[in-house]
């Protein structure tokens, strides 16, 4: 396995800038990236899209060449500005992308489909990739030649990063204050709303969702689990409170990166009647704990502009229990912001065989 801490010493002294969403494969690399590269060259981005028009601004500014980092699920997003902007038919712009390869038989069923077909995307956009050889030597080479690439052909490349390439490494975790942790946020708003159907976001707030449900012995015929498609979650929360038939409250766990990454879509929500929770912890916490940039406004303003009826900001739990009861009755559209600690328990399991709770949820409809 590569040394990360070497080996982001090696692309400091090759690139320009990095912009990109986390992944959980790439936590070393991009844990040492953040120790030694100054924060104005190193982007914790809203979308891998936003990430690749970055590394666009940053050639057309300076000629070099920048680096996109993501998750392979994330391609989807980076393909509008790789195809319509940095490709060499149209604008010829060089990057980098650094592409976490999820999916395989061990992996969580969200991932399986896209493992089995990034390659297939990168050959049907005409990105040449290779995968990083778990070597640091033959990596830096393949790094060079990649770079080489993209210099010669003004277009993108695609570096592609499997498990265990890189060895864990010692990471400054970056705690912050808040009183709740997001289980026991998650556990109240389900106590508060018993009936409610419940849209909980990827990552560890489903994971969490699931789990409480098995440990109160509720079921889960109430709870869709949108285990990847991040961003997407609240979207899904307003059709089914538009559309079902079925008259009881919708709940929408939300995560700060899931909200910030498709933010433009609350624009849609005015005039529904769902509870849209934004459990906040100010990190990509399923993927590493990196930051995300929900410390750079305010959620509860921009949802009120956005068309929300009511909306709230809380951190403490007497806080969280009495807006709690000020709404559970309500029929307007509101936004909770809950700011919670970051982490979660060693012991969080994960859900099984998705397909069926996905039948049981829409038998309930």
């Amino acid at each position: 396995m590569i040394n990360p801490l070497e080996f982001a010493k090696f692309l400091d002294e090759n690139i320009g800038i990095f912009a990109g969403v986390p992944d959980s494969l790439l936590k070393p690399l991009n844990s040492s990236l953040d120790q030694i590269i100054n924060k104005d060259r190193f982007f914790t981005t809203a979308n891998e899209g936003q990430a690749v028009a970055f590394a666009c601004g940053y050639h057309l500014a300076t000629s070099k060449i920048g680096l996109v980092y993501m998750q392979n699920s994330g391609l989807g997003n980076a393909i509008n500005p790789l195809l319509s902007l940095a490709d060499e038919k149209v604008y010829k712009i060089p990057l980098l992308l650094l592409i976490g390869l999820r999916g395989g038989d061990d992996d969580e069923p969200q991932h399986k489909k896209q493992g089995l077909v990034t390659d297939k995307i990168l050959t049907a956009c005409d990105i040449p990739f290779v995968t990083l050889s778990k070597n640091i030597e033959e990596a830096k080479v393949q790094f060079l030649n990649a770079l080489s690439v993209c210099r010669d052909k003004f277009s993108p490349f695609a570096i592609l990063i499997e498990k265990n390439t890189f060895e864990k490494s010692q990471t400054i975790d970056k705690k912050n204050q808040y009183e709740l942790n997001r289980e026991e946020a998650i556990s109240l708003v389900q106590d508060t709303f018993l009936n409610a159907k419940f849209i909980s976001t990827t990552g560890m707030i489903s994971r969490e969702n699931y789990e409480l449900r098995e440990l109160k012995n509720q079921g889960h015929e109430n709870d869709f689990l949108v285990v990847g498609s991040m961003g997407f979650a609240s979207s899904i929360a307003f059709m089914i409170d538009k559309f079902s038939d079925n008259k009881d409250k919708v709940v929408c766990l939300d995560g700060d990166g899931s909200f910030i990454m498709h933010m433009g879509s609350i624009l849609n929500f005015k005039g529904s009647k769902f509870i849209h929770v934004v459990l906040n912890n100010f990190a990509h916490d399923s993927v590493g704990g990196q930051e995300t940039n929900a410390k750079n406004c305010n959620f509860a303003s921009i949802a009120k502009s956005c068309g929300y009826d009511e909306c709230y900001s809380v951190s403490l739990k007497s806080e969280l229990t009495t807006v709690l009861d000020r709404i559970k009755n309500s029929q307007k559209l509101i936004f909770l912001e809950i700011k919670v600690s970051k982490g979660a328990r060693k012991n969080l399991g994960r859900p099984k065989d998705i397909l069926k709770l996905k039948e049981k949820f829409c038998k309930g409809l």
